[in-house]
């Protein structure tokens, strides 16, 4: 008897406001909080033979106020994050909750400009593979983290 397959997402047991309320319960067959080594949503899925298979994608979530807080005085941890990310050949996505205009219009809290926080965004983009993108909402940003999952299980099921 073929054991079925269960999907799987992982969310950073340190993410401070998390989308968990915001996803579609009917996505995934378990939502585990646990502490991820870098990011704050991974996707992997159990075959049938009781193996995980973790998908090498991951999304890291930043308000507004915490891209500017990161980029600026945690910029250095936020490097090694991306350097284990790297090192472990998966592809991070940053998923921004704000447009890009928010972006540009800067962070009432910081000194660092909007302008120079998309400059150093595309740079992260250069030097890490980081995908940036940008959300209107956290339905949106949940929205979409759902697809890109679905869209590998998909993919693999083929």
């Amino acid at each position: 008897m073929k054991k079925e397959l269960r999907t799987k997402l992982k969310v950073d047991s340190r993410e401070q406001k998390n989308l968990i309320p915001e996803f579609d319960k009917k996505r995934f067959d378990e939502i585990i909080v646990e502490g991820l080594p870098f990011a704050d949503y991974w996707f992997s899925w159990t075959d049938d033979k009781d193996n995980e298979v973790t998908v090498p994608i991951c999304f890291e979530r930043k308000s507004l106020n915490d891209c500017f807080g990161t980029m600026t005085s945690g910029y250095d941890r936020f490097k090694r994050e991306l350097e284990r990310c790297k090192e472990n050949k998966f592809h991070m996505i940053l998923a921004i909750e704000g447009s890009i205009r928010d972006v540009h219009k800067g962070c009432s809290y910081s000194k660092f400009s909007g302008e120079s926080m998309l400059k150093k965004l595309a740079m992260l983009r250069v030097r890490y593979d980081l995908e940036v993108l940008f959300f209107e909402d956290r339905r949106s940003m949940a929205r979409w983290i759902e697809e890109v999952f679905d869209a590998v299980w998909r993919n693999y099921a083929k």
